[in-house]
């Protein structure tokens, strides 16, 4: 009785001591902090964690205008400080391939070239506008980052080394890139995710993901989700993950400083029967590739991954609302603490990976843009506020 008591009058201690404040669980490996949150999320104080979506309008690419103007799909898309929009549609003859709206959905121009002349663009293999309302489009057909201004005047055009597929730009300047190499004896591939100077010579190496190798045709089957590393960038921030049935996120400055490691305990979501049929019939009819996947039996931790102005971290899981057909996001504070959930968007790793149907969430000026794909194909562009209390 003399130890319970001594017990139960611990904890009171423990909670007067803390002011009554959550104790965030929290370990340091190496040097760096590693937030360690659970399945369900923590109350902190004076912390805004829950999310509302009110929509605001909608963008659709079926709209008779936006088709007479040469709109015809929603490809990549961004936003800037002053809440225009930018959309880009994968290059098209005779058409152009970024069209610019204002704040409330009106199209107010379009600009960039399809071609291979200066200033021109083949592909828009990454999509971005940065704190100074630049758009920089990456095509990894031409190994080129094309820069223009709010107003759709051409910035510049720089050519990627040889041997770089693909560089992304950052604010400071500086470029992330990749490299790869497999190791065909132990079947595994390593990537690594590199910091590069504004002439891309290396900063530094921010992290290697090794995973097995995933090539269909090669006489395995590959995994249908094809687990690999995924990023996104802020104004000052970096996010890597690697999607698979570990949930841990890395964050960087813009210097690439690793700043904490972020990790989550979560709930499997089970691969159906339904989903493997449902996904296998989307596949172009007759592909080689339909008989060369297998589907483990739960779907990824996480999926795919987007940050807002204030510093939270949004990540797609595999879970879905079954009230909107939603994905469920886990949201994380700056700190890396897991605040809050939220039905964000329709994004399907399967879908990005073998269909080429990216429906990605941009998280800006306190709304929420939000691709979404119509049951006749066509996309829109859905734009929320978002309400925070």
């Amino acid at each position: 009785m003399r130890k319970r008591l001594c017990l139960l009058l611990g904890i009171c201690l423990l909670g007067a001591c803390s002011g009554g404040k959550p104790q965030v669980d929290r370990a340091i490996e190496n040097g760096i902090e590693v937030v360690l949150n659970h399945v369900k999320p923590y109350r902190v104080p004076n912390e805004l964690s829950v999310l509302s979506l009110e929509k605001e309008f909608v963008i659709d690419a079926e709209d008779p205008e936006l088709l007479k103007a040469g709109l015809a799909d929603i490809y990549r898309f961004g936003a800037d400080s002053k809440g225009a929009i930018y959309i880009a549609q994968r290059p098209r003859k005779d058409a152009a391939i970024i069209y610019k709206f204002d704040d409330q959905g009106r199209l107010l121009r379009s600009f960039g070239t399809v071609g291979q002349g200066p200033g021109e663009i083949e592909q828009s293999s990454y999509f971005s506008v940065n704190s100074r309302d630049e758009i920089f489009n990456l095509d990894a057909r031409r190994d080129t980052v094309t820069t223009f201004s709010s107003s759709g005047e051409l910035r510049g055009q720089i050519r990627l080394p040889p041997a770089l597929r693909a560089a992304i730009p950052l604010d400071n300047g500086y470029f992330v890139a990749t490299e790869d190499e497999v190791d065909p004896d132990l079947g595994s591939e390593e990537m690594t995710w590199n910091l590069l100077d504004g002439r891309f010579v290396l900063v530094k190496a921010l992290n290697r993901f090794r995973f097995p190798v995933q090539v269909p045709g090669m006489g395995k089957k590959a995994n249908a989700f094809l687990p690999s590393p995924v990023g996104t960038f802020t104004p000052d921030r970096i996010f890597l993950g690697m999607p698979g049935q570990d949930y841990e996120i890395l964050v960087f400055d813009l210097g690439g400083t690793l700043l904490r490691k972020i990790r989550k305990e979560y709930e499997s979501v089970e691969v159906t029967s339904d989903y493997r049929e449902d996904a296998t019939a989307r596949l172009p009819q007759g592909s080689p590739v339909a008989g060369q996947l297998f589907f483990p039996d739960n779907r990824l931790a996480f999926q795919y991954l987007f940050a807002d102005e204030a510093g939270r971290l949004f990540v797609m899981t595999s879970e879905k609302d079954q009230k909107t057909s939603q994905n469920i996001c886990d949201i994380f504070s700056k700190a890396g603490v897991f605040i809050g959930r939220a039905a964000i968007g329709c994004y399907d790793r399967f879908r990005h990976l073998w269909e080429g149907v990216s429906l990605d969430v941009v998280a800006k000026n306190g709304r929420m843009y939000v691709l979404h794909e119509k049951d006749n194909g066509y996309k829109e562009l859905v734009v929320y506020k978002a309400i925070w209390r």
